[in-house]
């Protein structure tokens, strides 16, 4: 009879991309680091802490998730994965400029069709920072390496200046903004966030329902979303208390969107 081969730290990594349970992922990921470190290459070991960290964000256990990417950091390969990791841990803690300097570190070893999107991250840590400045110039360099996101990022530049104090009346091309991501695939998903607080500064009151609730309610009920994407279904939720409460006096102004907490 043919002996079977012991398994290695590849085929449990194998088994934990597999699995349908990050719980299952996590227990396949630790039998994997078991191996001797000399036996286990760095890349490998990444892509099994990865599978760690996020049954923790899963579980919503940030800061072991945190703790986990730091140790995806130190291992100094795949720093690209890492740092996008750390920098997605630090950003649902409320850490909004270790946040911000984790994902400029992935956006410099990423390759230039993700850059884009880490410096977009940049932009959205930093407008939580209040740092405004800081978040449109990271915000124009998402925009510089955008291939088809454009319209979001040039959106989400729109709501940061709002959230500055600017009126809507200020930004000449608002409409023309909002009309972009409206039109774009991109204003799907997260562009239903910015969507919905940008037509509610402008006081269309009915869109800014429509995508906040379509917001709501694709992002709530899914474990990993709900935890990374808290400071925003908190915020799309007061802004359409806010609605409500102006709906039920059509006379009064529309209601500012609820700036994000600092």
């Amino acid at each position: 009879m043919r002996k079977q081969r012991p398994m290695t730290a590849d085929d449990y990594l194998r088994l934990a991309l597999h699995t349908g349970s990050p719980d299952a992922a996590a227990v396949y990921a630790e039998k994997g680091l078991r191996y001797a470190s000399d036996r286990v290459d760095a890349e490998t070991r990444v892509l099994l802490l990865r599978e760690i960290y996020r049954s923790h964000l899963y579980a919503r256990r940030v800061r072991s998730a945190h703790a986990v990417a730091r140790k995806m950091v130190r291992l100094g390969v795949a720093q690209e994965i890492a740092h996008v990791d750390l920098g997605r841990a630090c950003l649902t803690l409320g850490w909004w400029m270790r946040a911000a300097q984790a994902y400029r570190i992935a956006a410099r070893n990423a390759p230039a069709s993700r850059r884009a999107l880490h410096w977009f991250s940049v932009g959205i840590a930093l407008h939580h920072a209040e740092q405004t400045e800081e978040a449109l110039s990271a915000l124009d360099r998402a925009v510089r390496w955008s291939l088809n996101t454009r319209a979001l990022h040039r959106a989400y530049a729109a709501l940061v200046r709002l959230d500055a104090g600017e009126l809507a009346s200020d930004i000449d091309d608002l409409p023309e903004r909002i009309a972009d991501l409206e039109a774009a695939r991109c204003g799907e998903g997260f562009g239903r966030f910015v969507l919905g607080l940008l037509h509610a500064a402008g006081g269309d009151r009915g869109r800014a329902r429509r995508h906040l609730v379509i917001f709501i309610r694709r992002n709530q009920h899914d474990p990993m979303r709900a935890v990374t994407l808290a400071h925003e279904l908190r915020r799309a939720r007061l802004c359409l208390r806010a609605l409500r409460g102006s709906a039920q006096n059509p006379s009064s102004p529309p209601p500012s969107p609820p700036v994000p907490a600092g």
